[in-house]
């Protein structure tokens, strides 16, 4: 057994105290895989961070990154992904950006649905699937062009990034 002295606080100050307190071996095992448990989960929780910041990062001078396209996207090809036939904000802002980008003569094509395919996957493809699903999660509407992708962006963004990428 091991014994240890430690200080203490009291109402006038601090004052070193010995007192024992006996720990057993039992004890300095628990200790020992107790601080590796917490080294592991910092390490695994800074991982994370780090591919978070990772996934966030534009690619290009209009906030878009790129991203895994969704299934049946066509090339050249604003998709606009947003609710159809809804009153929202968000909605009439996709109705909004797509009758614009009609007017400018800019290919767009609504959807209110997508699917994210592929077969065994190579890191690269699994990262940019999972910033397609980032820019998914993010405000309405999503739009994808070219193998990049925003939330919410601005008609200025779409046409700058649509020109961008011909």
């Amino acid at each position: 057994m091991r014994s240890l002295c430690y200080a203490s606080f009291t109402p006038y100050g601090f004052a070193v105290r010995p007192k024992m307190v006996k720990f057993s071996e039992g004890t300095e095992l628990l200790r020992i895989l107790l601080l590796l448990a917490m080294i592991g989960l910092a390490l695994h929780l800074w991982k994370g961070f780090e591919a978070s910041k990772s996934v966030a990062l534009p690619n290009s001078p209009n906030g878009f990154v790129s991203v895994l396209m969704p299934s049946g996207a066509k090339s050249n090809t604003v998709l606009i992904l947003a609710p159809k036939n809804c009153p929202s904000d968000a909605a009439q802002r996709a109705v909004a950006l797509a009758a614009r980008l009609t007017e400018l003569g800019i290919p767009n094509q609504r959807s209110s649905n997508v699917t994210l395919m592929v077969t065994n996957p190579t890191e690269e493809q699994k990262a940019a699937m999972e910033r397609s699903d980032e820019v998914l999660k993010g405000e309405i509407p999503a739009v994808f062009i070219n193998g990049v992708g925003k939330a919410n962006p601005t008609v200025k963004e779409v046409v700058a990034e649509y020109r961008r990428t011909q």
